[in-house]
């Protein structure tokens, strides 16, 4: 009776997840216009900033400007490579990791929330560079990373549409993991961005250790320490782990402890792509400069 009672939940959930995605969708083709504004208008700034920021290498060739150094080859080796000319560089050198809290205290916001990492997603993809948006909560203990789009997959950004919000969110298990998901990214250099409110919770209580040796519940003070010390631990990999917060005021200083200066604040779900595209360009300009 029990294992019956479980597929059935597990069945009902299937089915919100598939309404919600519905949903997702008829949201975006009802303010296509306004969407498809924002995707030009980000791709426009990321584009911008990378043209500013990555100066095109010179390499040698045949024609272009004349190469002091390399003249004399010319009548000396017969080598008619004593030109210089700019070669554009394709390859932005980083990914981007957008890692969306899909607990509960998302179910006002999912259809936004899904619209804005689509806006997101195709501004990278346009610009060329790698990105992969993923969802996390915990349902019945078990922390769930779901992969809406992946790095190899290429005009797939309509799957994001899929993101669906129920249940806890455990964020420094969700952190970990996205760290582990890391190994298959197609850059040395990795941005990632999560969507927080700086409220760590899950119903699994923290296991004892032999500093704490009492179990303690997963929220409060406790669930930000643990997700700071995944931050930390990922920087200290070379990650550049930064956020973009909605949340209680109450929870914004927790915030800050979490993720330090790598934090942007919004007050509505719709400014999630535009904040996002802030911490990109500043990735862009760190990585040139």
């Amino acid at each position: 009776m029990q294992g019956k009672t479980m597929r059935a939940d597990v069945q009902h959930l299937f089915d919100q997840a598939a309404e919600q995605a519905e949903r997702n969708r008829a949201d975006f083709l009802k303010n296509n216009d306004l969407y498809q504004s924002s995707i030009l208008r980000l791709t426009e700034h990321i584009r911008n900033c990378m043209q500013v920021q990555q100066q095109p290498d010179a390499v040698s060739a045949r024609q272009g400007h004349v190469d002091s150094q390399r003249i004399w080859r010319l009548p000396v080796l017969q080598d008619g490579k004593v030109f210089l000319r700019s070669e554009e560089e394709n390859n932005p050198g980083f990914t981007v990791d957008l890692l969306l809290d899909g607990s509960a205290s998302r179910l006002h916001c999912q259809e936004t929330i899904a619209a804005q990492g689509y806006i997101l997603a195709r501004s990278l993809a346009t610009c060329g560079i790698p990105v992969r948006v993923s969802s996390f909560c915990s349902l019945r203990g078990y922390t769930v990373v779901r992969i809406l789009k992946d790095f190899s997959e290429k005009n797939a950004e309509r799957k994001i549409f899929n993101y669906f919000a129920a249940g806890w969110n455990r964020d420094g298990l969700a952190l970990r993991m996205a760290g582990k998901l890391l190994d298959t990214a197609p850059a040395d250099r990795h941005l990632l961005i999560l969507l927080t409110d700086a409220s760590p919770d899950d119903s699994r209580k923290i296991l004892p250790t032999g500093k704490v040796p009492l179990s303690r519940s997963y929220d409060g003070e406790a669930g930000v320490q643990d997700t700071a010390e995944e931050v930390r631990a990922l920087r200290q990999q070379g990650v550049r782990v930064a956020a973009v917060f909605m949340g209680e005021n109450t929870s914004a200083p927790d915030a800050r402890t979490i993720y330090g200066q790598d934090l942007v604040r919004i007050q509505r779900m719709d400014q999630l792509a535009t904040a996002a595209g802030k911490l990109i360009q500043e990735e862009i300009r760190e990585l040139s400069g």
